[in-house]
């Protein structure tokens, strides 16, 4: 499923966080609706670029991260799923290593507007 069709996706221009709420090299999730099935994104950042993904491993669909917030390696070179120990490159959400090597995560098109991080307008 495209991100854009989840029901309670966010809008293009949706503001997401403060892009000085991204700790260098890391993650933030967002989440937006109700449960059992909100939305859930994260945004995580190198130096002065965002980038937007589905919380959802290519793997089976588990959320990547266990801990709020903590998507990425130790070292802060890649994406990580804490249940699969899968790898991503933060660019483009492609798969390294890992039972998914080979897919991507799915990108949520995001920008940075006055210090924001929002999903980026079409």
């Amino acid at each position: 499923m495209n991100w854009t069709a989840h029901e309670q996706a966010p809008v293009p221009g949706t503001p997401l966080c403060r892009f000085d709420k991204v700790p260098e090299g890391e993650g933030r999730e967002v989440t937006f609706g109700e449960e059992p099935f909100p939305f859930r994104m994260f945004v995580v950042r190198r130096e002065s670029q965002v980038w937007g993904y589905v919380n959802s491993c290519p793997h089976n669909r588990t959320p990547l991260n266990f801990r709020p917030d903590k998507f990425v390696t130790y070292d802060k070179t890649h994406i990580l799923c804490s249940v699969h120990f899968a790898l991503f490159e933060y660019d483009d959400g492609f798969c390294i290593d890992g039972p998914c090597a080979g897919q991507s995560l799915e990108s949520v098109p995001v920008e940075l507007r006055e210090g924001m991080i929002c999903i980026a307008e079409e």
